[in-house]
């Protein structure tokens, strides 16, 4: 009998034990979330799309953020490569950390990173990003690699790429204000073709020409 009623106190103060930690951590104010902060966003208005699809107030009780649900809801935000959340049961503090994806190219009117992915970044302004046209998303990205082999000097005069399909491509330049279209073939000997746009364009007879075909370099057409 007595082995028994030690047995029925043990369970009764586990329960009451357990019972205190639920309340404390579900329940009391004590284990509160007090600040939810972003690391990570390239502006104001990503941070606030961040916090907005989070859904984590202050006050709220910090057992019920679930960090691998919320970081999952946050990656599914196009502009998002990786979410990663974080709380401290001591603080109170929310971090989220994210990832976003960097803009590599205007594609169809749209923001692309290196890897292919479509995407809108709230509050950013295109700067200096090549704009590419292609049927589909292979052959813009043979467009983006294209401009990414040439030359530095070479890619500031260019002010749109065209992907007519994988192995096709066409390039406008700005050379001193004037707009030349450079018939570019394939993907292949872009230091020759580069020389020999250069030494076209700096010839005094080629001064008023519009159109170089260099997709056979070493026999160029000019118009």
């Amino acid at each position: 009998m007595l082995k028994s009623r030690k047995v029925l106190a043990t369970f009764t103060s586990i329960a009451l034990i357990f019972g205190a930690l639920t309340y404390l951590l579900a329940w009391s104010s004590i284990f509160s979330v007090t600040t939810v902060s972003v690391t990570g966003a390239p502006n104001m208005q990503a941070e606030r799309a961040v916090l907005t699809i989070a859904d984590i107030a202050s006050g709220e009780k910090i057992a019920r953020v679930e960090p691998r649900a919320t970081a999952l809801r946050i990656e599914s935000i196009d502009w998002i490569a990786s979410a990663a959340v974080s709380r401290s049961w001591v603080s109170g503090e929310v971090v989220i950390s994210i990832k976003p994806r960097r803009p590599s190219a205007l594609f169809n009117g749209q923001t692309i990173d290196r890897g292919g992915a479509i995407f809108s970044l709230p509050g950013y302004v295109p700067q200096a990003l090549p704009r590419i046209s292609a049927p589909s998303t292979a052959a813009g990205l043979q467009a983006l690699e294209l401009y990414r082999v040439v030359p530095a000097t070479f890619q500031d005069q260019i002010t749109s790429l065209t992907a007519f399909n994988e192995s096709n491509f066409a390039i406008s330049l700005n050379y001193g204000g004037r707009a030349i279209r450079i018939q570019w073939g394939r993907n292949e000997e872009s230091a020759l073709k580069v020389e020999v746009i250069s030494a076209l364009l700096n010839l005094p007879e080629n001064k008023k020409i519009r159109r170089i075909d260099v997709s056979a370099p070493h026999a160029p057409i000019v118009k």
